[in-house]
């Protein structure tokens, strides 16, 4: 679970939340990271003051749930207290395809104001990870629903602002989804 004092955690309604909150939910134990950048245009300055202006946007569509026929080790104690390794066939269930975030943060500060129309501009920026993690293990059976999972809340940590080589601030966010798995069975 990610850690950080400068990260704040949503429920799933988008409701800021404490990161207790989203530890007790039963099953939640995967987490959807992702990294996401942006040069800040030339002519403006990045300001963070705090996550009200924060805004994230998550499209899992893509993602779906199969499995594969894994052979992992199990044990097993006989009466006389001796352990004996035995194969063990299992399906891992792995969770593939790829999640896609928007993100809206902070305000875009011009350096020389001209005139403004509606909200103050924000840094928008795109990640597309890649998604192909094991999510659980089932006993073997002939398939798995696609949508094995759902979404219980959301991460995120604080923007980092660096300056690059020709002088731009570049500013990165972290952030993810946590998912729960639900099962393969309908």
């Amino acid at each position: 679970m990610i850690e950080s004092e400068n990260a704040v955690y949503f429920n799933a309604k988008g409701e800021m939340v404490d990161r207790q909150d989203i530890l007790q939910q039963e099953g939640c134990n995967l987490e959807l990271e992702y990294c996401a950048s942006a040069i800040v245009p030339d002519g403006f300055t990045f300001r963070f003051e705090n996550f009200d202006s924060f805004k994230a946007c998550s499209d899992i569509s893509d993602l779906v749930c199969v499995l594969k026929l894994e052979e992992l080790e199990g044990t097993v104690t006989d009466p006389s207290g001796r352990v004996i390794p035995c194969p063990l066939l299992v399906d891992a269930v792995h969770l593939i395809g790829n999640a896609k975030f928007h993100i809206n943060v902070g305000e875009l500060i011009p350096d020389f104001p001209g005139t403004r129309f509606g909200p103050p501009c924000r840094l928008t920026m795109d990640a597309v990870p890649a998604v192909n993690q094991v999510i659980s293990y089932t006993c073997p059976q002939e398939s798995c629903v696609e949508r094995c999972f759902d979404t219980v809340g959301s991460f995120a940590i604080a923007p980092r602002i660096t300056t690059d080589n020709c002088g731009r601030q570049v500013v990165t966010v972290r952030g993810g989804l946590f998912l729960r798995f639900l099962g393969c069975e309908e």
